[in-house]
């Protein structure tokens, strides 16, 4: 009886034992299996963060570039008109090439009308599409005189004139001297973008067309 005794004894620690390994074992795998997906749960989180984070980076940097070409957009267009007037060719000595070079410069720099008038206030030319000619040449006599009489009372001599009237319109003129002669060139524009030295290129050219008579 003692054997058999023993003998169950050991059986059933044997077989208590094997229970014990059989159920941590099966734990385990819970326990693993719980983990891993964890990790899993934890590894998308991070990929979806991660991509939300480089869609947030992308669109701050979208955002960045749209406003900086907003602040720049001004300047590239200023140099782009500053470039093609300079650009603008004419041959010396040839007074019937203004209205041509007017034509160019209204077309490059976008405006509606450009007008040269001499100290007198009288239109010498104009681009072919300019209309109310008159008007500008006498408008621009007026701030020719304004600009005038700013240099007679501080001593500064002014280059250029511009006023934006209500109607946005804005009104550029460009004082400056051919041959002991004072001439205006004035220019419309809509373009609320306009620089006061914007028909600063141009005047070269101005200046070449009106260096023989008429």
């Amino acid at each position: 009886m003692t054997f058999y005794a023993i003998v169950s004894g050991v059986g059933a620690a044997i077989l208590l034992l094997t229970a014990g390994y059989l159920f941590g074992a099966r734990q385990g795998a819970v326990a693993r299996d719980h983990l891993r997906r964890q990790v899993q749960v934890q590894a998308a989180s991070l990929n979806q963060l991660q991509d939300q984070s480089s869609h947030d980076a992308s669109e701050r940097e979208t955002s960045l570039r749209s406003a900086i070409q907003e602040v720049l957009a001004p300047l590239v267009e200023r140099e782009r008109i500053s470039l093609d007037l300079a650009q603008l060719a004419t041959r010396p000595g040839r007074r019937r090439e203004l209205v041509p070079l007017l034509d160019r410069i209204a077309e490059v720099g976008r405006f509606e009308t450009v007008l040269l008038t001499n100290e007198e206030g009288l239109p010498l030319a104009a681009n072919t599409a300019g209309h109310h000619t008159e008007q500008l040449a006498a408008a621009a006599t007026r701030l020719a005189l304004v600009a005038e009489k700013i240099a007679d009372e501080n001593h500064i001599a002014p280059l250029s004139v511009m006023l934006r009237d209500e109607s946005e319109t804005t009104t550029l003129c460009r004082i400056f001297r051919v041959q002991d002669q004072t001439l205006t060139l004035t220019a419309l524009s809509n373009d609320a973008r306009l620089a006061s030295v914007a028909l600063d290129p141009a005047l070269a050219k101005v200046q070449v067309a009106l260096t023989a008579p008429a």
